[in-house]
């Protein structure tokens, strides 16, 4: 078995436990918004289409805290323990980004399952990597943004000051 379909096994079991059997074959009927009930011929198709527009969007953003961050580590971090913090944050989001890349990754057909059913599983685990992907960046820009100003004023060996 592949690294890849091992770590597909395992995010798809994290992702759906506790779904029953029934959620699981209906996953798709959820994403139906349009008036009529369906997102056109192929709500999982339209699915994988829309996710890969968000998980780009959002490894933009995280690109660019990473980036930010980087650039940002010289002006605030003045001990080992401001440094410590802005890695910290920069490998959080290279977390985030490895689980939107992910999300862009090519479908790949696996032997032994129906096309339907490797769809219908490869759209829970994209999507609820996505959800994990944004909830977690939202998170991370929310830290940052407290935590930069802190480091800025904080005085190494006096603690906060200005």
């Amino acid at each position: 078995m592949s690294l890849r379909r091992t770590v597909d096994g395992t995010l798809y079991r994290i992702m759906t436990r506790g779904w029953s059997p029934e959620a699981i074959e209906g996953y798709a009927q959820h994403l139906a918004v349009d008036g009529d009930g369906s997102l056109g011929e192929n709500p999982i198709a339209r699915g994988f289409q829309i996710i890969d527009n968000k998980a780009g969007g959002l490894l933009t953003h995280t690109s660019m805290m990473i980036a930010a961050l980087g650039v940002t580590a010289p002006v605030v971090a003045d001990d080992r323990f401001e440094q410590g913090v802005i890695v910290i944050e920069i490998m959080l989001y290279l977390l985030v980004a490895l689980g939107c890349l992910r999300c862009l990754s090519m479908f790949h057909r696996h032997q032994g399952l129906a096309l339907k059913e490797m769809a219908r599983q490869e759209l829970i685990i994209r999507r609820e990597l996505f959800e994990w992907c944004n909830r977690s960046a939202i998170v991370l820009t929310l830290t940052v943004f407290i935590s930069l100003p802190l480091l800025y004023l904080y005085v190494p060996g006096k603690g906060p000051g200005l």
